[in-house]
């Protein structure tokens, strides 16, 4: 037999082999293929609940109990938005006794909703699940779930910023409003004293009338920063250029009682003109208070507003995820 016949005759078994390696190689390439992906395949993807039923299980109750926790200081929030909205009420309607109790009963709550949620937040962080391996202990509905929980805590650590804008700005304007009623008071009272002639004691009353002038401007001064004052600042320069020309008024009258002299006149028509000037009602008082809300009292009502809304949406998208799992 020549070699080409041996040849001829032993390729079939080679070409065989051949065949048969070829599918080895490929099986063993699925395989490790397969193998590869497996791996690459976190359990907390919830391809493999299997592999994190145990992981789960474990965080579960905890879990469950930070959900009603939540639930509770979103009921609290939303309190603590019933009594901002009551305090821009109390404001408005100038009712201060109101608006004192709406504060306290706000500062509990505030104070109830910061130490709840920062033992709650203490209660979350100690748990396992922020650790970087927690996805191949648990699935990924577990650790969204887990995550939702932290934001929706993490959504109260503004209102007690919120809460103090809030009572520094009723403060400001509750003490704003008693300013200028007090001058006002003091000024109807020196005029009495004036008509009777009581020089003296009328003047002591526009001194004292326009000291509280003076501490309004002060207030002003401090509220200019985030507050429109416009509407406050021209009440109160009206309000001074009256005070001066009674005060003027009076200090001639004092020196002449018993006769008009030509310097009375003058002041008579000063006095005139700068009443004239000043405000008919209180309408403009209601103005400067809605101004001072919108500056400070506003923004710490939406502050509130806000974060109920993300405990509300962190409370409706647990659930949907308690209820899929």
């Amino acid at each position: 037999m020549t070699t080409i016949q041996a040849a001829h005759r032993y390729r079939p078994g080679r070409v065989l082999f051949a065949v048969l390696w070829t599918i080895v190689v490929g099986l063993v390439s699925l395989g490790i293929a397969g193998l590869v992906a497996w791996l690459d395949h976190p359990p907390a993807a919830g391809g493999r609940p299997e592999l994190t039923w145990a992981g789960d299980a474990a965080v579960g109750g905890q879990l469950d109990a930070a959900v009603a926790d939540i639930s509770g200081i979103s009921d609290e929030v939303e309190r603590l938005g019933v009594l901002g909205r009551g305090s821009l009420a109390a404001l408005t309607a100038r009712d201060f006794d109101l608006l004192d109790l709406t504060i306290a009963s706000g500062t509990v709550t505030v104070t109830a909703i910061r130490d709840e949620g920062a033992a709650l937040r203490d209660r979350l962080l100690a748990m396992p699940l922020s650790e970087p391996d927690a996805r191949l202990r648990n699935s990924g509905a577990t650790l969204d779930r887990y995550a939702r929980l932290v934001a929706a805590v993490d959504a109260t650590n503004s209102l007690a910023g919120s809460w103090a804008r809030l009572v520094q700005g009723s403060l400001s304007a509750a003490r704003l409003t008693a300013l200028l009623d007090g001058h006002d008071k003091l000024i109807v009272s020196a005029i009495e004293a004036g008509v009777t002639g009581g020089w003296t004691t009328a003047l002591e009353r526009i001194d004292a009338a326009s000291a509280l002038l003076v501490e309004a401007d002060e207030l002003r001064v401090q509220l200019e920063n985030t507050v429109d004052v416009g509407t406050l600042n021209e009440w109160l320069r009206r309000n001074r250029e009256y005070d001066v020309a009674l005060r003027a008024l009076y200090v001639v009258s004092a020196k002449t009682p018993t006769r008009v002299t030509p310097e009375i006149r003058a002041a008579l028509a000063a006095e005139k003109a700068a009443r004239d000037a000043l405000p008919r009602d209180t309408a403009n008082l209601g103005i400067i208070l809605a101004e001072i809300a919108r500056g400070g009292l506003n923004q710490a009502v939406i502050g509130i507003e806000e974060a109920r809304a993300q405990l509300a949406l962190a409370l409706a998208t647990v659930g949907e995820l308690t209820e899929g799992k």
